[in-house]
């Protein structure tokens, strides 16, 4: 080891040394460090330190990942997860893990976390969701497979040897009644549209109201989708509406919920008129104002509506009309009620709705089919009384 002395700018006298500390276990590349002290004495001390915690660090300078608690583990593994999934799913994850996951498992040594301890807490979530807790224990599956997801992101990263989630046996939800949907039956859908008929449309607002309710009763798209939509991608020749996007609740723009979301709805020449009407009108009130609009349900003040400030209006709006407040969600549910009554094909259905299989549509729509299933009888028992 070659300790040099070196002058300072202030004058003062230090001894440097480059130190071989011998071959890097992960590299396999020779490794050095450079130690500086006020003697060649404490240089060579300095030295032989860096030497021993080179060997203590199994023998490489590389920087391990140091992980004691879940909590770090969950920091570490979300720094992965986070650009994997689009921010509605991330915020919600992430606070599932907050309220959920970090108040039960956050202090608990990853390596003392055992499989016990984990189908306890199960236990716990079921329990809960059984009694009909509100909340997300009554999806306590989702909270174990996160849980599972994690512990097994610790394995792949070599800081447990076994994943103790994997062994846990999830409790069986009790079996309720299936939660029927919300939508406007053909008597209160026909009310509120007689309610939309008496609102004074030379007031902005309430056209923006009308023509955004009937396009989401024509259509089934979702209210993400529809405030994203620009007037480029509406083929108002045609009568097609192209879902290329959805609005997040960051006020931002992302793909739609899978590759079945990506669409083109035809629509209705009623739904076309109107559409060609709302855009001469946007374009009188948006040159009032010194601009142009590229977004059909633009509020002008910002380049996206949020659509909780809509949702205000659309619960006043319900109750005036005296209809079930079934909000923008029910608009889809009665679209597809309509359509299903009227004997559409699911597979067209299911691919105006965007739904990534047929079993999600038939899943979620069962009262409809439900109810097909007794036209059926019916129609068996005036089939064999005409023989």
């Amino acid at each position: 080891m070659n300790i040099k002395e070196y002058k300072k700018k202030n004058g003062a006298i230090v001894y440097r040394a480059s130190v071989y500390l011998g071959v890097d276990a992960m590299t396999g590349k020779k490794a050095r460090t450079t130690v500086t002290a006020t003697t060649k004495k404490a240089c060579k001390v300095k030295a032989r330190e860096a030497i021993n915690t080179f060997i203590a660090n199994g023998s490489t300078v590389k920087k391990k990942i140091a992980v004691v608690t879940y909590q770090e583990l969950v920091d570490l593994w979300w720094d992965s997860y986070k650009n994997t999934v689009k921010p509605n799913t991330r915020q919600s994850m992430k606070g599932l893990i907050r309220v959920h996951l970090l108040p039960v498992f956050g202090d608990y040594k990853v390596d003392k976390l055992t499989t016990p301890i984990i189908q306890q807490q199960v236990n716990k979530w079921a329990d809960k969701a059984n009694r009909g807790v509100k909340g997300a224990f009554a999806n306590y599956s989702l909270l174990h497979n996160m849980n599972k997801r994690i512990l097994k992101y610790a394995v792949s990263m070599q800081i447990i040897g076994h994943n103790p989630a994997n062994d846990v046996i999830v409790p069986r939800k009790q079996q309720k009644e299936k939660t029927k949907i919300k939508y406007l039956d053909n008597k209160e859908l026909k009310q509120f549209l007689d309610y939309l008929d008496t609102l004074d449309q030379s007031n902005y607002q309430n056209l923006f109201d009308v023509v955004l309710y009937k396009l989401l009763l024509a259509t089934g798209c979702r209210i993400g989708e529809a405030l994203a939509l620009e007037w480029s991608d509406i083929d108002l020749e045609n009568g097609i509406i192209s879902i290329t996007k959805t609005l997040n609740r960051q006020q931002e723009v992302n793909s739609p919920k899978s590759k079945a979301g990506y669409r083109d709805i035809p629509i209705d020449k009623a739904t076309l008129l109107m559409l060609k009407q709302y855009k001469k009108r946007q374009q009188v009130q948006s040159w009032q104002l010194g601009r142009s609009e590229t977004v059909v349900f633009s509020v002008f003040t910002e380049k996206y509506a949020y659509a909780s400030k809509l949702r205000k209006r659309l619960d006043k709006h319900f109750k005036a009309a005296g209809v079930t407040n079934v909000c923008f969600h029910g608009f889809r549910h009665t679209h597809t009620t309509m359509m299903l009554y009227a004997n559409t094909s699911p597979k067209d259905v299911q691919y105006r709705l965007g739904h990534a299989n047929l079993m999600m549509t038939e899943n979620t729509y069962w009262h409809t089919n439900k109810d097909n299933a007794k036209k059926a009888v019916s129609n068996y028992e005036t089939a064999i009384n005409n023989l």
